[in-house]
């Protein structure tokens, strides 16, 4: 069994933490009056979490492939990744449409479904806009499953030929407009740094060294592009700022290795599966729950920030533990 990679687990527990920090408000247009602050922060969130939780989820994908010698060999390891995958992804989504449609009669519900039954096959075939749309990532990550290994295969392990390629794809996304139809857009933008999740694997000690003698430049380097922002398109800036991300924030998660904190990212990172699915379910009751006893504008907002975040991470985790774990197959869905 191959070890772990200690800071690439690190990584994922600051990728999944700043996930549910960007979900306590689902839209711009839901936005708590005179909390500017959270939507600034929020802005640059979304600027390069999901870049930086694809390039994790590649190097873990890629470090974990099996070999693969024949058709046979792709074939069960495509069953294995769908059983692992698609029935949470299903699972939530019917969880996500019966907590929405029985929610809304007596509580404030985000982004609620307003075509019934229909709105379950949206989900299937344009998860971004549907009313679960927190669970593309899940969809997406399924299809580069399906993708890579034959991507690998018909290379024949060249990484400049691997890097040719989710570039050409990625810079789809500038140039032309890619349908939402069955994520192919969140594919295109995301293969990229999917993709270079497999070059960190490749060159992983001599690049952690590097990393850990010039995490500062990194650091400094991921900052400085966000003025990005003032000057290019929005896709570009993301682009600019999402590849700077990638050795930061894992420097970052490199140099707290040993402190206390490491637990706590320990943690995140053994339920990033689990928060993922359930994390918009507590914080959206939560913040039903809240807003039938105070607005969440002003002031007030200061004391739903913590709440949500609290309950979009231990909600989660709690449930897991002292619930579904008694259900072994619910269980292993939703870990």
């Amino acid at each position: 069994m191959k070890p772990r990679l200690v800071d690439l687990d690190l990584a994922k527990g600051i990728a999944i933490f700043l996930v549910v920090l960007a979900h306590l408000v689902s839209s711009p247009a839901e936005a708590p009056a005179g909390n500017e602050w959270y939507m600034i922060i929020t802005r640059l969130v979304y600027m390069f979490h999901m870049p930086f939780f694809m390039f994790v989820s590649g190097a873990v994908f890629y470090y974990t492939l099996p070999d693969m010698k024949s058709a046979s060999d792709y074939c069960r390891y495509i069953s294995r990744r769908a059983f692992r995958l698609l029935p949470a992804f299903f699972l939530f989504s019917i969880v996500i449409f019966g907590a929405k449609e029985a929610g809304r009669h007596f509580l404030h519900v985000d982004n609620p479904s307003n075509s019934g039954l229909t709105a379950l096959a949206q989900i299937a075939v344009r998860p971004g806009e549907s009313f679960a749309k927190s669970l593309w990532y899940i969809y997406v990550l399924f299809q580069f499953h399906v993708i890579f290994p034959p991507l690998l295969h018909i290379l024949r392990g060249s990484q400049l030929g691997l890097l040719a390629v989710i570039t050409a794809i990625h810079a789809l996304t500038h140039f032309v407009t890619v349908p939402t139809l069955f994520a192919m857009n969140q594919v295109c933008e995301y293969a990229l740094h999917f993709g270079l999740g497999f070059l960190l694997i490749r060159h992983y000690s001599k690049f952690m060294e590097w990393l850990n003698d010039n995490v500062i430049l990194a650091v400094g380097v991921f900052l400085a592009s966000f003025l990005s922002m003032q000057f290019l398109a929005y896709y570009s800036a993301k682009t600019a700022i999402g590849l700077a991300s990638l050795p930061a924030v894992l420097g970052i998660a490199a140099s707290i290795r040993g402190r206390n904190d490491r637990r706590i990212l320990s943690v995140l990172n053994e339920y990033t599966f689990t928060i993922y699915l359930m994390n918009t379910l507590f914080i959206g009751l939560t913040k039903g729950l809240l807003l039938k006893l105070t607005p969440w504008d002003g002031n007030w907002f200061l004391l739903y920030f913590p709440t949500l975040l609290a309950s979009g991470i231990i909600g989660p985790i709690a449930l897991h533990r002292l619930v579904l774990t008694k259900v072994p197959v619910l269980g292993r869905i939703t870990k």
